[in-house]
């Protein structure tokens, strides 16, 4: 009996190890598309501050272009001061200029907020440019060595699984039957040392009597609680 406790402790350890490539399974290809949704934010971010900018620059050109048309009806008006006759007609005509200069300025004062603006946009598309930069540099770094491990992850799980198995075939039928109806209901948990007198898995007081049994290992022995196998830990691990 102190045999199959020994085997049993063993298939636990593998099937420890198996639940743990069962995670990675699940982690890796997430932190996988971490790294690559970083890369498309970083590069969605990068389109976005260019747009802002490119179209800041545009209103630029075209406010640039309303000043330089003012500035011209301008001198075309001033043009035509000395040609006029009348006085109602030269402040009418000055009253004109007089407007678009004012309209100039207001908008010589926005196109400083632009430039402005720009400048700010500016920065902001160089730091998206290092945010993308890092954002590749990382992918570069991790994504084949992710990849790798993913794709081996299966074949390590079934080489585990397959050692499990032929441990397995040692003991009597019932026993596997037992111990896999554990593993598939009770967290992947089959087989747990004492702990101080106490179940290792659910922390359950073991009865002294028991205590007693575990040390003998003449028998397999249940927690009265969670239901799982109890076993002493062996002096030689």
């Amino acid at each position: 009996m102190e045999e199959q406790l020994r085997t049993l402790v063993q298939m636990q350890k593998l099937d420890d190890r198996i639940g743990a490539l069962r995670v990675l399974q699940k982690e890796l290809p997430q932190q996988l598309n971490d790294i690559i949704g970083h890369v498309d934010q970083a590069t969605a971010n990068l389109l976005a501050c260019e747009t802002e900018r490119a179209e800041l620059a545009k209103n630029q050109r075209s406010l640039e272009s309303d000043i330089k048309q003012h500035q011209e009806q301008i001198k075309k008006y001033g043009n035509q001061l000395s040609e006029i006759k009348t006085n109602k007609e030269y402040k009418a005509l000055n009253s004109e200029i007089a407007y678009l200069k004012e309209k100039i300025s207001e908008q010589e004062s926005h196109q400083l907020e632009l430039m402005d603006a720009e400048n700010q946009a500016a920065a902001r598309v160089n730091e998206a440019k290092q945010e993308l930069d890092k954002a590749e540099k990382a992918k570069s770094e991790q994504e084949g060595e992710l990849r790798r491990q993913i794709d081996s992850l299966e074949g390590q799980i079934e080489d585990l699984r397959a050692q499990r198995n032929t441990m397995a075939r040692t003991l009597p039928l019932q026993i596997v039957k037992l111990y896999g109806n554990m593993i598939k209901n009770k967290g992947n948990l089959a087989v747990v040392f004492s702990r101080k007198g106490a179940c290792g898995g659910c922390g359950f007081v073991i009865r002294p009597q028991v205590r007693i049994e575990l040390q003998l290992r003449k028998k397999i022995n249940f927690c009265e609680s969670c239901g799982r196998i109890l076993v002493e830990p062996f002096e030689d691990g």
